[in-house]
């Protein structure tokens, strides 16, 4: 039976270089895996950032100050139904964000108690 160059110049490598190609190998999928976390972690952020900014004191510093009161009924920017839709997303990235760290992304994630 002959043998394939291939496979010829599979018997060649060096335990050196065989274990160089799988520190590569797993460097590139760690550089994979930071990429989506980066990228999931930082639409949150955007997301938290828009929720906060829809819960800051309509009042100014100067009317905080004079103790001109919060209005009672205040309503987030954009109506409570964005609101809430806001945080469900917010909710879904980091549960898509733990998982991923986790190693559990095929498992679909559990509804928080209550939702």
């Amino acid at each position: 039976m002959e043998r394939s160059l291939k496979d010829a110049s599979r018997t060649c490598r060096t335990d050196d270089e065989i274990a160089q190609e799988e520190i590569a190998r797993t460097n590139a999928r760690l550089r994979h895996f930071r990429g989506i976390a980066v990228t999931v972690m930082h639409d949150a952020l955007e997301i938290l950032e828009e929720i906060w900014d829809s819960c800051q004191d309509p009042r100014s510093w100067k009317e905080i100050l004079d103790g001109v009161p919060e209005p009672a009924a205040r309503t987030p920017t954009g109506g409570w139904p964005e609101f809430y839709e806001r945080l469900h997303l917010l909710r879904a990235y980091i549960d898509y964000a733990k998982r991923l760290c986790e190693g559990s992304i095929d498992r679909q994630h559990s509804e928080p108690k209550g939702g």
